[in-house]
């Protein structure tokens, strides 16, 4: 696979303030790259910075190796999406290949509308669009071009659940079908956990993690969450049925070890006043049935498993098994 983005060292300051520090990333063609950070990490300004809207203070960066990378092999949506509102989807399509010099191919661009779930024969005016409606027609522009790099700042935002949806099938679509490598920013990481293969995790500006979707899940761990009538009591009774083990960073960290169950490490502790959570891999049914045995009261059992949000919390709090 080729290179498509290579950065090295890249830095963007505003007088004291380095809003990109130092970043060296790596995204190859085909990849589908999640961006996550909090508001004010940095990436809008990085990817201000790899479309040209915004020149580094040092550092360098490059799209695509010398010499095959033409005017329209890469798109972008930077903030908010750019669109003729009192044109239709189509002509708003016809304009944009006139700004980008190239021919009309109208089939081409009827095919790009009906990829976003766009009807070309209609009349409407964009101004009469719904905001999801208006996301997808700026999807279908960044595609006039037939581009190989697609980069998008949250590209669902304000979106409901249903745009959510149709958008990652978009996204989806156009990597697996057509080739088009994404790098993606978006807030919604239990969204962008459902279709990126890759992450770059960015706080204060720096790459603090590059995780691919597999070393995410890889590193999953099941939690069992129930809630209790007493949970000092629980705590004790589930520490009874284990072997402990000594780790100062959990309120009990145990490892089971009886003729029912398979030697497994688990770690128990009180995530409210009458909530505990369990993590490892458990057998539930011995657990509820200990609890029952010692006149514990359990309802609500909930199983929880690691998702990108949760990595991405444990990361930025020093989380042990995800540096």
């Amino acid at each position: 696979m080729s290179v498509l983005i290579q950065t090295q060292n890249l830095v963007k300051r505003y007088g004291n303030l380095f809003a990109v520090n130092d970043v060296s990333m790596t995204i190859e063609s085909g990849a589908i790259v999640g961006l996550v950070g909090r508001n004010g990490a940095g990436k809008t300004t990085l990817i201000r910075l790899l479309t040209g809207l915004a020149k580094p203070t040092s550092g360098s960066f490059q799209i695509m190796p010398e010499g095959e990378r033409l005017d329209t092999s890469v798109a972008a949506i930077v903030e908010r999406p750019s669109v003729y509102v009192s044109m239709t989807g189509l002509e708003n399509l016809k304009a944009q290949s006139h700004l980008l010099g190239l021919p009309i191919d109208e089939e081409y661009l009827k095919s790009t509308l009906q990829l976003v779930a766009l009807d070309p024969a209609s009349k409407k005016k964009v101004k009469d669009y719904s905001l999801g409606m208006r996301q997808r027609l700026a999807i279908a522009m960044t595609l006039v071009g037939k581009p190989k790099l697609l980069i998008l700042d949250e590209p669902t935002n304000g979106l409901d659940p249903q745009g959510i949806h149709d958008m990652r099938e978009i996204f989806v679509n156009l990597n697996q079908k057509f080739g088009v490598t994404l790098l993606v920013s978006s807030h919604i990481l239990t969204e962008l956990g459902k279709f990126a293969t890759e992450f770059y995790f960015m706080e204060r500006g720096r790459i603090i993690k590059h995780a691919t979707a597999e070393e995410i899940a890889s590193s999953s761990q099941k939690r069992l969450r129930i809630t209790v009538d007493d949970t000092p009591k629980a705590i004790e009774v589930i520490r009874g049925m284990c072997a402990p083990q000594v780790d100062t960073t959990t309120e009990v960290d145990t490892t089971i070890d009886t003729p029912t169950a398979p030697q497994q490490e688990i770690k128990v502790q009180a995530v409210g006043v009458d909530v505990i959570e369990i993590t490892g891999e458990i057998p539930t049914t011995q657990i509820l049935l200990v609890l029952a045995q010692n006149g514990i009261t359990a309802s609500n059992v909930v199983t929880l498993g690691d998702d990108l949000e949760s990595y991405y919390i444990n990361l930025l709090n020093g989380g042990a098994r995800h540096a």
